[in-house]
Formats: structure tokens, C-alpha cells, sequence
């Protein structure tokens, strides 16, 4: 059997191989120590972003419930709208439109240029109102 003179079994290890095992030991040591510190970090983390996507899962389906409600209340909305273009001649209504405009647009200069002549007077009245009745509430918390 050919064994090496530094690495014999039947050899006693020499004071530098013992610190060099030695250092390697507390080497390793200090590794498995930073590994535990790590895990424990990283299990920690974990947890939280574990908690977070449950959170998140939960808002997800939450809101896609949403979009199935609004997806189905569209669906409905396109087909009243089907039966309401169905029952309504679109020429009636526009011809309606065209009548109805003018009528409201005669009727709304009509009531400015009557507005526009006694404004100054509403206006003075209605400011000396809103005097009077802020002056006598005002009067009344002074009294009291």
C-alpha cells in the first residue's frame, strides 16, 4: 500500500495540519452560521410576500368578479339598446330633434333678453335681502 508520509494513517498530524483543519472548521462553521442567519432572513421574507400574494390573489378575485358583473351588465345594456333601435324609427326622432331646438333655443333668448332688463333691479333686490338677513342674525348673536 503506498500512502503519502503527510497523510499516513498511522501518523500523528503535525501542528500545522491541525490548524489548517482547525481554520477549515471554523471556515465551514461560519458558512452553515451565515446560512442559518440567511434562511432565517429569507424564511421571514418569504412569509411576507407569501401573505402579500394572498392579499393581492384575494383583490384579484375580487375585481374579477367586478368584471364579470360590468362584462354581463354591458351585454345586457347592447341588447336593450338592440331592442330600442328596434322600436324607435330614427327618422322620427331626428325630425323631433329638428323641431324641438329651435322652439328651446326662441324660448331661451326670449327669457335673457327679459332677464337681461331687469337684472340690475333683481339683482339690487336680492342683495339687499341677503343683507338683511345676515344683519339680523348677526345682531341677535351679539345680544345673546
Amino acid at each position: 500500500m503506498v500512502t503519502n508520509q503527510n497523510h499516513s494513517f498511522n501518523s500523528i498530524p503535525t501542528e500545522q495540519e491541525v490548524i489548517r483543519y482547525t481554520e477549515k472548521l471554523v471556515w465551514i462553521f461560519g458558512l452553515d452560521k451565515q446560512n442559518a442567519e440567511m434562511y432565517s432572513a429569507l424564511s421571514g421574507e418569504n412569509k411576507t410576500l407569501k401573505k402579500q400574494l394572498e392579499v393581492y390573489h384575494s383583490q384579484y378575485n375580487t375585481l374579477e368578479k367586478r368584471v364579470r358583473k360590468l362584462e354581463r351588465n354591458v351585454h345586457s345594456f347592447k341588447i336593450k339598446l338592440g331592442n330600442l333601435d328596434e322600436s324607435v324609427d330614427r327618422k322620427t326622432v331626428i325630425n323631433l330633434i329638428y323641431k324641438i331646438v329651435p322652439i328651446l333655443i326662441n324660448e331661451k333668448s326670449k327669457g335673457s333678453a327679459y332677464s337681461s332688463e331687469s337684472s340690475e333691479d333683481s339683482d339690487s333686490v336680492e342683495i339687499i335681502e341677503v343683507r338683511e338677513k345676515k344683519a339680523v342674525p348677526h345682531k341677535q348673536r351679539r345680544r345673546a
